[in-house]
């Protein structure tokens, strides 16, 4: 279990590492708004850009952010409804629940691979005046599926420990 548990902590620590890394992305996604809105209010001249950029960042921290939301328990939950629960009955509840979020996750990136190999082999593109590739975008959604499952599993490790070291 003790090398279990290593495994879980080096998933948490590269799961962090990815959202604090990911988080950077909000202040490029914020200085492009603002440069929008003043080019299309202060100039009248509009970029024909910035909406696809601003959908590509945006896309971005929503699929590499959800492992991390998951890591520092960011997800919506009914806590309301286990807080007089003990710490091992609600480790044993996640981990008779933990294949309602693998089944998700597994259809997830199964079709997220497939729906990015196809986009790449046809090269497609954003239906946008720019026009820019959407493809890279779609690649990221396995990978973000990947994070996620693997943050998954390291719960359901930590889960396991804590439930199997309680007297139940």
């Amino acid at each position: 279990m003790v090398k279990l548990l290593a495994f879980a902590k080096k998933i948490d620590s590269f799961n962090d590492w990815v959202g604090q890394n990911v988080s950077y992305l909000v202040i490029l996604l914020t200085l492009i708004v603002s440069f929008e809105v003043m080019m299309r209010y202060v100039f009248k001249s509009p970029t024909f850009w910035a909406w696809d950029v601003n959908m590509y960042i945006g896309g971005l921290m929503l699929i590499l952010g959800g492992a991390y939301a998951f890591l520092h328990k960011s997800h919506v939950t009914v806590e309301f409804l286990l807080e007089k629960w003990s710490p091992s009955r609600k480790a044993l509840l996640d981990l008779i629940l933990f294949p309602l979020l693998l089944l998700p996750l597994v259809v997830l990136i199964w079709y997220g691979f497939e729906d990015a190999w196809q986009s790449v082999k046809i090269k497609e593109n954003y239906s946008s005046l720019w026009e820019p590739p959407i493809y890279p975008l779609r690649i990221f959604i396995p990978i973000g599926g990947i994070l996620f499952l693997l943050q998954g599993i390291s719960k359901f490790i930590s889960d396991l420990a804590l439930y199997l070291q309680s007297d139940k």
